[in-house]
């Protein structure tokens, strides 16, 4: 499929830089059909001329993409699911719809189910990164049915794709944890350098945090925070709630740094210190291991109660 038939549902920043960028490398017409809150039918002129800039005409109707090789649902998270199934209801077969929406492993699984059973293919592609740093060559991990289909007939397009498997949400799972650590980070490194600033002392916080990370690759202070929790869990929980109390002398809601301590509290409640703090040596990945055990057997024993 050289010149495949594209469309998009949704038409936000993502399916923009997709759509400019394959303006410039296929002759195929491409169409998106909008129906959010801001963008809809009948749609203005100056949407229209902005997806026109795309190299993109609107349609009105989803009917109106019934007859497109591939189709990218590109909408807010809330509507995806639902997008996902309005699409499956005018695909024709051998369709392939590829999810960029940054939804759970189980609306990729359900959405790939009702995409399947037309006869058609699904990929669930996912944002490993930005399309304001990256471009079109945004990171893509996806996986499902359709992601080998995906990755042969987009990858020579320009696009940076990485199969992780054929089964719809693994790649979704993997975002969605990435998530927690990204978004994490950001909210963690605004609320302290927002109380830094009221403090007046943002500039030397900077320094000293910037120092620490460069001084090392995020791949070692992964795994010492991994190996060091199991540790070091209970006396970094009471240390953040004394942080948490600093904080709100300055007038300021520590939301984080609470979250913080009540994680550091999971951790030690976990009671596994004792355990490795005997072990001459042990990775990340028993601590790890052993959390997870000891987590899916307090979740075990919480469902089975009368």
């Amino acid at each position: 499929m050289p010149q495949p038939r594209i469309a998009f549902v949704g038409f936000g920043e993502a399916a923009r830089c997709f759509a400019s960028h394959l303006a410039a490398q296929i002759d195929a017409p491409m169409v998106a059909f909008c129906q959010g809150k801001t963008n809809a039918p009948p749609y203005s002129a100056a949407f229209r001329a902005m997806a026109a800039s795309c190299g993109v005409m609107l349609v009105d109707r989803l009917e109106n993409l019934s007859d497109a090789d591939v189709i990218f649902s590109a909408v807010v998270v809330a509507v995806a699911a639902e997008t996902g199934e309005a699409i499956s209801r005018v695909i024709r077969p051998g369709t392939l719809v590829v999810d960029i929406n940054a939804a759970t492993p189980r609306t990729k699984k359900h959405v790939a189910a009702a995409v399947e059973a037309r006869g058609c293919l699904f990929a669930d592609a996912n944002l490993m990164g930005s399309v304001d740093l990256y471009g079109a060559a945004v990171p893509l991990y996806t996986s499902g049915s359709g992601a080998a289909r995906f990755a042969e007939t987009f990858g020579p397009l320009g696009f940076c794709i990485e199969v992780a498997g054929a089964d719809a949400g693994t790649a979704a799972a993997v975002k969605m944890l990435r998530s927690v650590v990204t978004k994490g980070m950001e909210a963690l490194l605004v609320e302290a350098l927002t109380a830094a600033t009221l403090a007046g002392v943002r500039d030397e916080t900077m320094r000293g945090l910037c120092a620490s990370m460069d001084a090392t690759t995020f791949s070692k202070f992964l795994d010492m925070c991994v190996r060091s929790d199991v540790l070091h869990a209970e006396r970094r929980a009471v240390e953040m709630d004394g942080v948490a109390a600093g904080l709100r002398e300055l007038g300021f809601d520590p939301v984080m740094t609470t979250a913080t301590a009540a994680r550091l509290k999971v951790s030690a409640r976990l009671g596994l210190r004792q355990e490795f703090a005997e072990r001459a040596s042990y990775s990340a990945d028993e601590v790890l291991d052993r959390y997870a055990h000891v987590v899916s057997g307090a979740s075990a024993e919480f469902e089975n109660r009368p």
